[in-house]
């Protein structure tokens, strides 16, 4: 399937095992072929779909078909991440599950996210025949939450450092090193690198370390300014390494150069 076809992305909607209705699909084709500057008018077409008690509404395959176009719609991303912000700060739906809008806090998005997209990268070695395909997924889906995370405010269920964490954790500390997860942890860095310096100072457990996800980074555990550092050394290397592509030598070097200029701004 050519990912960035639209139409043909579509009609694989419909053979989901639980597919959005047609006017749900049809809705979200209008604003993947709408512009940027009309996606509050989309949000809120779409969000009225699902302003329903949950056990009413069908919000879980809302999540499914956008994690699907995040996941093979590259050129989409800005507008899908536009998307849910816009969707979180609708004031459509008060009174039906509380007194604050019904998508304030995002109903399911974090659930379905750890759920059914966190660790699609996780199992799939390069000779599979979809790896190709699966790494510009990642690279998507790491692009998408870091730009929620960038414009994330005061809202809890924006944060999506504790993602971005695991993802630098794969890239930077474990061996041989894997371009494609290099890729991937770039837009934590280009967007959010400020905000992921403090959660490193703040300290802390991080998610999803276990044991068994093997690690270079030695004993301690967590959030600390001295895994910031790791990560910058590591950075630094891969952008000397000729063990990888020209794209992640240079991709390594602007990580590196960022990282550096935030703790320079802090003293």
């Amino acid at each position: 399937m050519d990912s960035e076809n639209i139409e043909v992305w579509a009609e694989a909607q419909k053979k989901l095992p639980r597919p959005p209705t047609n006017e749900e699909l049809a809705a979200f084709q209008e604003f993947l072929n709408d512009s940027e500057s009309e996606v509050w008018q989309h949000a809120k077409r779409l969000a009225a779909f699902y302003i329903k008690p949950f056990e009413e509404s069908r919000v879980d395959i809302f999540w499914f078909v956008l994690g699907d176009a995040v996941n093979k719609l590259t050129s989409q991303n800005d507008k899908l991440a536009e998307l849910v912000l816009k969707l979180q700060r609708l004031p459509d739906g008060k009174g039906v599950l509380g007194p604050e809008p019904w998508w304030s806090d995002l109903p399911y998005f974090n659930n379905f996210w750890t759920e059914w997209m966190q660790f699609q990268f996780e199992d799939l070695s390069q000779g599979d025949q979809d790896y190709e395909a699966a790494c510009q997924a990642n690279v998507n889906r790491n692009a998408f939450l870091a730009k929620l995370t960038a414009r994330m405010g005061n809202v809890v269920d924006l944060d999506q450092r504790e993602r971005g964490g695991h993802t630098l954790k794969q890239a930077l500390e474990r061996t041989p090193v894997s371009e494609t997860r290099v890729l991937a942890a770039e837009p934590w860095i280009t967007y959010c690198a400020e905000s992921m310096y403090d959660r490193c100072l703040q300290g802390g457990p991080m998610s999803w370390e276990y044991p068994h996800n093997g690690t270079n980074w030695g004993v301690q555990k967590g959030w600390s300014k001295g895994r910031w550092n790791y990560w910058r050394k590591r950075f630094q290397e891969i952008s000397n390494s000729t063990k990888v592509k020209e794209e992640v030598r240079r991709v390594a070097k602007e990580c590196a150069e960022k990282m550096e200029e935030v703790e320079r701004a802090r003293g």
